[in-house]
Protein backbone atom coordinates (compact mmCIF):
# COMPACT_ATOMS: atom_id res chain seq x y z
CA UNK A 1 0.00 0.00 0.00
CA UNK A 2 1.41 3.38 -1.03
CA UNK A 3 1.59 6.46 1.20
CA UNK A 4 -1.08 8.10 -0.98
CA UNK A 5 -3.39 5.16 -0.40
CA UNK A 6 -2.83 5.34 3.36
CA UNK A 7 -3.54 9.06 3.36
CA UNK A 8 -6.67 8.44 1.30
CA UNK A 9 -7.88 5.81 3.77
CA UNK A 10 -7.19 8.12 6.70
CA UNK A 11 -9.08 11.02 5.08
CA UNK A 12 -11.98 8.72 4.25
CA UNK A 13 -12.25 7.65 7.92
CA UNK A 14 -11.92 11.29 9.00
CA UNK A 15 -14.75 12.37 6.68
CA UNK A 16 -16.95 9.63 8.11
CA UNK A 17 -16.27 10.75 11.68
CA UNK A 18 -17.04 14.37 10.77
CA UNK A 19 -20.27 13.28 9.07
CA UNK A 20 -21.31 11.35 12.18
CA UNK A 21 -20.53 14.37 14.36
CA UNK A 22 -22.59 16.69 12.12
CA UNK A 23 -25.44 14.19 12.05
CA UNK A 24 -25.50 13.92 15.84
CA UNK A 25 -25.59 17.75 16.02
CA UNK A 26 -28.57 17.89 13.65
CA UNK A 27 -30.37 15.27 15.72
CA UNK A 28 -29.81 17.32 18.85
CA UNK A 29 -31.18 20.48 17.21
CA UNK A 30 -34.22 18.63 15.88
CA UNK A 31 -35.00 17.08 19.24
CA UNK A 32 -34.46 13.54 17.94
CA UNK A 33 -31.71 13.05 20.51
CA UNK A 34 -31.37 14.43 23.99
CA UNK A 35 -27.58 14.56 24.30
CA UNK A 36 -24.32 13.72 22.57
CA UNK A 37 -24.09 10.64 24.78
CA UNK A 38 -27.17 9.22 23.03
CA UNK A 39 -25.46 9.26 19.63
CA UNK A 40 -23.60 6.05 18.79
CA UNK A 41 -19.85 6.41 19.25
CA UNK A 42 -17.83 5.14 16.27
CA UNK A 43 -15.78 2.08 17.25
CA UNK A 44 -12.93 1.52 16.62
CA UNK A 45 -12.40 5.26 17.11
CA UNK A 46 -9.84 5.39 14.29
CA UNK A 47 -12.55 4.43 11.80
CA UNK A 48 -13.32 1.35 9.71
CA UNK A 49 -10.51 -0.41 7.79
CA UNK A 50 -7.83 2.04 8.89
CA UNK A 51 -4.21 0.96 8.51
CA UNK A 52 -1.40 2.94 10.15
CA UNK A 53 2.37 2.61 9.67
CA UNK A 54 4.64 3.37 12.64
CA UNK A 55 8.39 3.63 12.25
CA UNK A 56 11.37 5.64 13.43
CA UNK A 57 13.79 5.92 16.33
CA UNK A 58 11.00 6.55 18.86
CA UNK A 59 10.38 2.80 18.75
CA UNK A 60 13.82 2.30 20.36
CA UNK A 61 13.39 4.80 23.20
CA UNK A 62 13.71 3.10 26.60
CA UNK A 63 10.96 4.23 29.03
CA UNK A 64 12.03 5.72 32.36
CA UNK A 65 10.15 2.98 34.22
CA UNK A 66 12.28 0.36 32.47
CA UNK A 67 15.50 2.28 33.18
CA UNK A 68 14.62 2.20 36.89
CA UNK A 69 13.52 -1.46 36.89
CA UNK A 70 16.69 -2.72 35.21
CA UNK A 71 18.74 -1.44 38.17
CA UNK A 72 16.95 -3.70 40.65
CA UNK A 73 18.91 -6.71 41.95
CA UNK A 74 18.33 -9.83 39.87
CA UNK A 75 16.81 -8.02 36.90
CA UNK A 76 17.69 -9.58 33.56
CA UNK A 77 20.05 -7.53 31.40
CA UNK A 78 19.03 -6.51 27.90
CA UNK A 79 20.29 -4.55 24.93
CA UNK A 80 18.29 -2.40 22.53
CA UNK A 81 18.41 -2.98 18.79
CA UNK A 82 20.22 -0.45 16.60
CA UNK A 83 17.54 -0.33 13.92
CA UNK A 84 13.77 -0.14 14.57
CA UNK A 85 11.21 -2.37 12.88
CA UNK A 86 8.38 -1.08 10.70
CA UNK A 87 5.00 -1.61 12.38
CA UNK A 88 1.77 -1.79 10.39
CA UNK A 89 -1.26 -1.51 12.66
CA UNK A 90 -4.86 -2.36 11.74
CA UNK A 91 -8.01 -2.16 13.85
CA UNK A 92 -10.70 -4.86 13.98
CA UNK A 93 -13.85 -3.48 12.38
CA UNK A 94 -17.49 -4.56 11.85
CA UNK A 95 -18.10 -4.92 15.58
CA UNK A 96 -21.86 -4.41 15.38
CA UNK A 97 -24.13 -1.73 16.78
CA UNK A 98 -23.13 0.30 19.83
CA UNK A 99 -19.72 -1.38 19.79
CA UNK A 100 -18.14 1.26 22.05
CA UNK A 101 -20.51 0.33 24.87
CA UNK A 102 -19.88 -3.41 24.76
CA UNK A 103 -18.30 -4.65 27.95
CA UNK A 104 -14.74 -5.50 27.06
CA UNK A 105 -13.33 -6.00 23.58
CA UNK A 106 -10.41 -8.36 24.06
CA UNK A 107 -8.29 -11.13 22.53
CA UNK A 108 -7.25 -14.19 24.56
CA UNK A 109 -5.94 -16.85 22.20
CA UNK A 110 -2.96 -17.59 20.00
CA UNK A 111 -3.08 -16.74 16.31
CA UNK A 112 -1.95 -18.66 13.22
CA UNK A 113 -0.24 -18.07 9.90
CA UNK A 114 -1.67 -20.27 7.16
CA UNK A 115 0.35 -21.90 4.40
CA UNK A 116 -0.57 -19.05 2.02
CA UNK A 117 0.96 -16.49 4.42
CA UNK A 118 -2.32 -15.04 5.68
CA UNK A 119 -2.72 -14.60 9.43
CA UNK A 120 -5.88 -15.38 11.43
CA UNK A 121 -6.85 -13.94 14.81
CA UNK A 122 -9.93 -13.64 17.00
CA UNK A 123 -11.56 -11.15 19.37
CA UNK A 124 -14.69 -11.05 21.51
CA UNK A 125 -16.59 -8.58 23.66
CA UNK A 126 -16.65 -10.56 26.95
CA UNK A 127 -20.36 -9.80 26.94
CA UNK A 128 -23.43 -11.37 28.53
CA UNK A 129 -22.58 -14.91 27.48
CA UNK A 130 -25.10 -16.72 29.69
CA UNK A 131 -27.84 -14.34 28.53
CA UNK A 132 -27.01 -14.92 24.88
CA UNK A 133 -25.82 -11.36 24.18
CA UNK A 134 -22.14 -11.64 23.29
CA UNK A 135 -20.08 -11.14 20.13
CA UNK A 136 -17.12 -13.13 18.86
CA UNK A 137 -15.29 -12.74 15.53
CA UNK A 138 -12.39 -14.17 13.50
CA UNK A 139 -10.29 -11.92 11.23
CA UNK A 140 -7.84 -12.54 8.42
CA UNK A 141 -4.80 -10.35 7.70
CA UNK A 142 -3.76 -10.37 4.06
CA UNK A 143 -0.09 -9.29 3.92
CA UNK A 144 -0.26 -8.59 0.19
CA UNK A 145 -3.27 -6.28 0.33
CA UNK A 146 -2.50 -5.06 3.88
CA UNK A 147 -6.12 -5.51 4.90
CA UNK A 148 -7.58 -6.91 8.14
CA UNK A 149 -10.94 -8.44 7.22
CA UNK A 150 -13.63 -10.01 9.38
CA UNK A 151 -14.28 -13.52 8.03
CA UNK A 152 -16.33 -15.15 10.81
CA UNK A 153 -19.19 -13.77 12.91
CA UNK A 154 -20.07 -16.47 15.44
CA UNK A 155 -23.60 -15.16 15.88
CA UNK A 156 -24.16 -16.12 12.24
CA UNK A 157 -22.56 -19.53 12.68
CA UNK A 158 -24.58 -20.18 15.85
CA UNK A 159 -27.73 -18.04 15.51
CA UNK A 160 -28.89 -16.61 18.84
CA UNK A 161 -31.83 -18.36 20.50
CA UNK A 162 -33.70 -17.44 23.64
CA UNK A 163 -32.02 -19.03 26.65
CA UNK A 164 -29.03 -20.28 24.64
CA UNK A 165 -25.53 -19.07 25.63
CA UNK A 166 -23.43 -17.03 23.20
CA UNK A 167 -19.68 -17.23 22.61
CA UNK A 168 -17.79 -14.23 23.94
CA UNK A 169 -14.13 -15.08 23.25
CA UNK A 170 -11.63 -17.38 21.56
CA UNK A 171 -9.11 -18.47 24.16
CA UNK A 172 -7.74 -21.62 22.54
CA UNK A 173 -5.43 -21.48 19.53
CA UNK A 174 -6.50 -20.78 15.98
CA UNK A 175 -4.79 -23.34 13.75
CA UNK A 176 -4.29 -23.90 10.03
CA UNK A 177 -4.84 -27.55 9.18
CA UNK A 178 -2.95 -29.56 6.57
CA UNK A 179 -6.18 -29.54 4.53
CA UNK A 180 -6.02 -25.74 4.17
CA UNK A 181 -8.90 -25.21 6.61
CA UNK A 182 -8.78 -22.96 9.68
CA UNK A 183 -9.78 -24.57 12.99
CA UNK A 184 -10.79 -22.84 16.21
CA UNK A 185 -12.95 -23.27 19.31
CA UNK A 186 -14.88 -20.57 21.15
CA UNK A 187 -15.59 -20.28 24.85
CA UNK A 188 -17.42 -18.29 27.51
CA UNK A 189 -16.13 -15.51 29.74
CA UNK A 190 -15.13 -18.37 32.06
CA UNK A 191 -15.24 -21.81 30.47
CA UNK A 192 -15.32 -23.51 33.88
CA UNK A 193 -18.87 -22.20 34.31
CA UNK A 194 -20.17 -24.20 31.36
CA UNK A 195 -21.48 -26.93 33.68
CA UNK A 196 -23.66 -24.55 35.68
CA UNK A 197 -27.45 -24.93 35.26
CA UNK A 198 -27.67 -21.28 34.22
CA UNK A 199 -26.18 -22.23 30.84
CA UNK A 200 -29.02 -23.72 28.78
CA UNK A 201 -27.21 -25.91 26.27
CA UNK A 202 -29.19 -27.82 23.66
CA UNK A 203 -28.75 -30.54 21.05
CA UNK A 204 -27.49 -28.04 18.47
CA UNK A 205 -25.08 -26.43 20.92
CA UNK A 206 -24.25 -29.01 23.62
CA UNK A 207 -21.22 -27.03 24.84
CA UNK A 208 -17.85 -26.26 23.31
CA UNK A 209 -17.34 -27.09 19.64
CA UNK A 210 -14.50 -27.19 17.14
CA UNK A 211 -15.28 -24.94 14.15
CA UNK A 212 -13.87 -25.13 10.64
CA UNK A 213 -13.52 -22.12 8.35
CA UNK A 214 -12.97 -22.69 4.63
CA UNK A 215 -10.94 -19.78 3.16
CA UNK A 216 -12.13 -20.64 -0.37
CA UNK A 217 -15.87 -20.72 0.26
CA UNK A 218 -15.68 -18.45 3.35
CA UNK A 219 -18.08 -20.84 5.08
CA UNK A 220 -17.81 -21.81 8.75
CA UNK A 221 -19.30 -25.03 10.12
CA UNK A 222 -19.48 -26.77 13.48
CA UNK A 223 -16.92 -29.47 12.70
CA UNK A 224 -17.22 -31.46 15.93
CA UNK A 225 -18.62 -31.12 19.44
CA UNK A 226 -16.67 -31.50 22.66
CA UNK A 227 -18.20 -33.62 25.43
CA UNK A 228 -21.41 -31.96 26.57
CA UNK A 229 -21.19 -28.95 28.88
CA UNK A 230 -17.41 -28.70 28.45
CA UNK A 231 -15.35 -25.85 26.95
CA UNK A 232 -11.68 -25.25 26.28
CA UNK A 233 -9.22 -22.39 26.63
CA UNK A 234 -6.12 -24.35 25.57
CA UNK A 235 -5.45 -26.31 22.40
CA UNK A 236 -2.86 -27.25 19.79
CA UNK A 237 -2.89 -29.01 16.45
CA UNK A 238 -0.60 -31.89 15.53
CA UNK A 239 -0.49 -31.22 11.78
CA UNK A 240 1.64 -34.27 11.01
CA UNK A 241 -0.91 -36.68 12.50
CA UNK A 242 -3.97 -34.49 11.93
CA UNK A 243 -4.95 -34.59 15.60
CA UNK A 244 -6.43 -31.66 17.54
CA UNK A 245 -5.65 -31.57 21.25
CA UNK A 246 -7.33 -29.51 23.95
CA UNK A 247 -7.88 -29.29 27.68
CA UNK A 248 -11.44 -29.92 28.79
CA UNK A 249 -12.74 -27.43 31.34
CA UNK A 250 -15.94 -27.49 33.42
CA UNK A 251 -15.62 -31.08 34.56
CA UNK A 252 -14.34 -32.35 37.89
CA UNK A 253 -10.90 -31.03 37.04
CA UNK A 254 -8.86 -30.55 33.87
CA UNK A 255 -8.44 -33.31 31.31
CA UNK A 256 -6.52 -33.78 28.06
CA UNK A 257 -8.69 -34.56 25.04
CA UNK A 258 -7.75 -35.50 21.47
CA UNK A 259 -9.82 -35.47 18.29
CA UNK A 260 -8.93 -37.15 14.98
CA UNK A 261 -9.68 -34.57 12.28
CA UNK A 262 -10.10 -37.25 9.62
CA UNK A 263 -12.81 -39.18 11.44
CA UNK A 264 -14.06 -36.31 13.66
CA UNK A 265 -14.00 -38.82 16.50
CA UNK A 266 -12.22 -38.56 19.89
CA UNK A 267 -9.19 -40.79 20.23
CA UNK A 268 -8.22 -39.97 23.81
CA UNK A 269 -9.81 -38.46 26.93
CA UNK A 270 -7.88 -38.40 30.20
CA UNK A 271 -9.57 -38.68 33.59
CA UNK A 272 -10.79 -35.41 35.07
CA UNK A 273 -8.25 -33.88 37.41
CA UNK A 274 -5.22 -35.54 35.78
CA UNK A 275 -3.96 -32.27 34.27
CA UNK A 276 -2.63 -29.51 36.51
CA UNK A 277 -2.14 -25.92 35.38
CA UNK A 278 -4.20 -25.91 32.21
CA UNK A 279 -3.02 -22.97 30.10
CA UNK A 280 -0.22 -24.68 28.19
CA UNK A 281 0.99 -28.00 26.82
CA UNK A 282 3.30 -28.78 23.95
CA UNK A 283 4.01 -31.28 21.21
CA UNK A 284 7.17 -33.33 20.68
CA UNK A 285 8.35 -34.51 17.28
CA UNK A 286 7.21 -38.10 17.91
CA UNK A 287 3.66 -37.02 18.76
CA UNK A 288 4.09 -37.00 22.55
CA UNK A 289 2.26 -34.33 24.51
CA UNK A 290 4.10 -32.70 27.43
CA UNK A 291 1.81 -31.05 29.96
CA UNK A 292 1.68 -29.72 33.50
CA UNK A 293 0.72 -32.41 35.96
CA UNK A 294 -0.58 -31.76 39.43
CA UNK A 295 2.93 -31.99 40.88
CA UNK A 296 5.46 -32.28 38.04
CA UNK A 297 5.80 -32.34 34.26
CA UNK A 298 3.92 -35.19 32.57
CA UNK A 299 3.97 -36.86 29.17
CA UNK A 300 1.29 -38.53 27.08
CA UNK A 301 3.00 -41.38 25.21
CA UNK A 302 1.61 -42.05 21.71
CA UNK A 303 2.91 -45.64 21.80
CA UNK A 304 1.19 -46.72 25.01
CA UNK A 305 -1.65 -44.16 24.86
CA UNK A 306 -0.94 -43.51 28.53
CA UNK A 307 0.28 -40.58 30.60
CA UNK A 308 3.48 -40.93 32.62
CA UNK A 309 4.93 -38.74 35.36
CA UNK A 310 8.36 -37.25 34.65
CA UNK A 311 11.03 -36.31 37.17
CA UNK A 312 11.28 -32.68 36.01
CA UNK A 313 9.50 -30.22 38.31
CA UNK A 314 8.96 -26.47 38.09
CA UNK A 315 9.95 -24.97 41.42
CA UNK A 316 7.94 -21.94 42.60
CA UNK A 317 5.58 -22.29 39.65
CA UNK A 318 2.62 -24.48 38.63
CA UNK A 319 4.37 -25.10 35.32
CA UNK A 320 4.66 -23.92 31.73
CA UNK A 321 2.63 -20.86 30.70
CA UNK A 322 3.96 -20.85 27.16
CA UNK A 323 6.33 -23.08 25.24
CA UNK A 324 7.76 -23.98 21.87
CA UNK A 325 7.50 -27.34 20.23
CA UNK A 326 10.51 -29.67 20.28
CA UNK A 327 13.58 -28.26 18.56
CA UNK A 328 15.74 -30.28 16.19
CA UNK A 329 18.24 -30.89 19.00
CA UNK A 330 15.56 -32.22 21.36
CA UNK A 331 14.67 -29.27 23.58
CA UNK A 332 11.54 -27.35 24.56
CA UNK A 333 11.82 -23.67 25.51
CA UNK A 334 9.31 -21.47 27.24
CA UNK A 335 8.26 -19.28 30.15
CA UNK A 336 6.88 -20.46 33.47
CA UNK A 337 3.63 -19.30 34.98
CA UNK A 338 3.68 -17.00 38.00
CA UNK A 339 7.50 -16.83 38.35
CA UNK A 340 7.95 -15.84 34.66
CA UNK A 341 11.29 -17.61 34.23
CA UNK A 342 12.72 -18.76 30.92
CA UNK A 343 13.37 -22.50 30.82
CA UNK A 344 14.88 -25.21 28.64
CA UNK A 345 13.70 -28.80 28.92
CA UNK A 346 15.76 -31.68 27.54
CA UNK A 347 13.48 -34.47 26.31
CA UNK A 348 16.23 -37.12 26.18
CA UNK A 349 17.50 -36.36 29.70
CA UNK A 350 14.14 -35.38 31.24
CA UNK A 351 16.04 -32.41 32.60
CA UNK A 352 14.80 -28.89 33.29
CA UNK A 353 17.17 -25.89 33.19
CA UNK A 354 16.08 -22.45 34.36
CA UNK A 355 17.48 -19.54 32.29
CA UNK A 356 16.57 -16.55 34.44
CA UNK A 357 13.75 -13.98 34.32
CA UNK A 358 12.25 -13.52 30.89
CA UNK A 359 12.17 -9.71 31.23
CA UNK A 360 13.57 -7.52 34.02
CA UNK A 361 12.50 -9.31 37.22
CA UNK A 362 9.94 -11.44 35.38
CA UNK A 363 6.77 -10.49 33.52
CA UNK A 364 3.68 -12.58 32.75
CA UNK A 365 3.99 -13.97 29.22
CA UNK A 366 1.28 -16.05 27.57
CA UNK A 367 2.90 -16.90 24.24
CA UNK A 368 6.37 -17.31 22.70
CA UNK A 369 7.61 -18.10 19.23
CA UNK A 370 10.70 -19.95 18.01
CA UNK A 371 12.41 -18.56 14.92
CA UNK A 372 12.52 -20.85 11.85
CA UNK A 373 16.30 -21.28 12.23
CA UNK A 374 15.79 -22.08 15.96
CA UNK A 375 18.31 -19.45 17.02
CA UNK A 376 15.89 -17.09 18.75
CA UNK A 377 12.86 -17.07 21.02
CA UNK A 378 10.47 -14.14 20.56
CA UNK A 379 7.99 -12.97 23.18
CA UNK A 380 6.13 -9.88 24.38
CA UNK A 381 6.05 -9.71 28.20
CA UNK A 382 3.09 -8.22 30.04
CA UNK A 383 0.39 -10.22 28.27
CA UNK A 384 -2.49 -9.45 30.62
CA UNK A 385 -2.82 -5.77 29.79
CA UNK A 386 0.24 -4.54 31.67
CA UNK A 387 2.81 -4.43 28.88
CA UNK A 388 2.38 -0.67 28.33
CA UNK A 389 3.81 0.00 31.80
CA UNK A 390 7.13 -1.25 30.39
CA UNK A 391 6.61 0.40 27.01
CA UNK A 392 5.22 -2.81 25.41
CA UNK A 393 8.61 -4.33 24.52
CA UNK A 394 9.29 -6.90 21.81
CA UNK A 395 11.98 -9.20 23.23
CA UNK A 396 14.21 -11.56 21.28
CA UNK A 397 16.15 -14.12 23.33
CA UNK A 398 19.25 -15.55 21.64
CA UNK A 399 19.38 -19.22 22.63
CA UNK A 400 23.14 -19.74 22.18
CA UNK A 401 24.27 -16.72 24.22
CA UNK A 402 21.31 -16.05 26.51
CA UNK A 403 21.23 -12.41 25.37
CA UNK A 404 17.95 -10.51 25.50
CA UNK A 405 17.47 -7.90 22.77
CA UNK A 406 14.59 -5.45 22.74
CA UNK A 407 13.61 -4.90 19.11
CA UNK A 408 11.11 -2.14 19.91
CA UNK A 409 9.11 -0.41 22.63
CA UNK A 410 5.72 -0.11 20.95
CA UNK A 411 3.58 1.82 23.44
CA UNK A 412 4.67 5.46 23.16
CA UNK A 413 5.32 5.49 19.41
CA UNK A 414 2.02 3.76 18.64
CA UNK A 415 0.01 6.04 20.91
CA UNK A 416 1.62 9.10 19.34
CA UNK A 417 0.79 7.92 15.83
CA UNK A 418 -2.63 6.35 16.35
CA UNK A 419 -4.11 7.32 19.77
CA UNK A 420 -3.91 3.62 20.62
CA UNK A 421 -1.93 2.03 23.47
CA UNK A 422 -0.91 -1.60 22.72
CA UNK A 423 -0.90 -3.26 26.11
CA UNK A 424 -0.28 -6.97 25.78
CA UNK A 425 -0.88 -10.01 23.60
CA UNK A 426 -1.87 -13.66 23.83
CA UNK A 427 -1.10 -14.32 20.17
CA UNK A 428 2.08 -13.91 18.12
CA UNK A 429 3.44 -15.75 15.09
CA UNK A 430 6.41 -15.41 12.73
CA UNK A 431 6.10 -15.62 8.98
CA UNK A 432 7.64 -18.69 7.33
CA UNK A 433 10.83 -16.77 6.51
CA UNK A 434 11.08 -15.27 10.00
CA UNK A 435 11.09 -11.69 8.72
CA UNK A 436 7.63 -10.66 9.87
CA UNK A 437 6.22 -10.91 13.40
CA UNK A 438 2.43 -10.80 13.71
CA UNK A 439 0.65 -9.92 16.95
CA UNK A 440 -2.97 -9.53 18.00
CA UNK A 441 -3.06 -6.89 20.73
CA UNK A 442 -5.23 -5.95 23.64
CA UNK A 443 -5.07 -2.27 24.51
CA UNK A 444 -6.99 0.92 25.16
CA UNK A 445 -7.41 4.30 23.46
CA UNK A 446 -5.36 7.28 24.62
CA UNK A 447 -6.94 9.52 27.25
CA UNK A 448 -7.81 12.07 24.59
CA UNK A 449 -10.47 9.85 23.01
CA UNK A 450 -11.08 7.19 25.66
CA UNK A 451 -14.74 6.85 26.73
CA UNK A 452 -15.39 7.68 30.37
CA UNK A 453 -16.64 4.17 31.01
CA UNK A 454 -13.40 2.57 29.78
CA UNK A 455 -10.45 2.25 32.14
CA UNK A 456 -6.87 2.68 30.86
CA UNK A 457 -5.98 -0.85 31.98
CA UNK A 458 -4.92 -2.46 28.71
CA UNK A 459 -8.32 -3.71 27.55
CA UNK A 460 -11.28 -2.42 25.57
CA UNK A 461 -9.78 -1.91 22.11
CA UNK A 462 -7.97 -4.53 20.01
CA UNK A 463 -5.56 -4.09 17.11
CA UNK A 464 -3.52 -6.33 14.84
CA UNK A 465 0.13 -5.60 14.11
CA UNK A 466 2.38 -6.77 11.28
CA UNK A 467 5.94 -6.03 12.42
CA UNK A 468 8.67 -6.12 9.80
CA UNK A 469 11.81 -7.09 11.69
CA UNK A 470 15.12 -5.38 10.85
CA UNK A 471 17.83 -7.51 9.26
Amino acid sequence: MSDDQRISIWHFGRRRRIARWLLSGLLLLSGSATSAEDAETPWPPAGENVVKVIQGKELLRVPESVMAAREKPGAAEFTVAEHPPVVTLAFHSQLGTNAAKRRLWSSWGDICVADDGKAYCGIGDHGNDVGGDARCFVYCWDPQRKVLEQVVDMNRVVPPQEGQPAWSKIHAKIDAGPDGMIYFSCTLNDGNRAKLPTHKWNDGLPGGQLYQFDPKTRRTVAFASLPARRCTATSLLDRQRNVWWCNLEAGEGNALYALDLKTRQPIFQAPDGSLGFNRNFTLARDGSIYFNGTDSLMKWDPKTKQSVTLKAKFENSPGMRCSTGETRDGHIYGVTHSSSQLFRYSIAKDELTMLGPNWLSGSYTAVCELSPDEKYLYFLPGSHGGAFKDGTPIVRYEIASGRRDVLAFLAAATESATDYVPAGTYGIKLSADGKMLYGNFNGHPSDRIRPKTMKPNGFGLCAFAAIQLPD
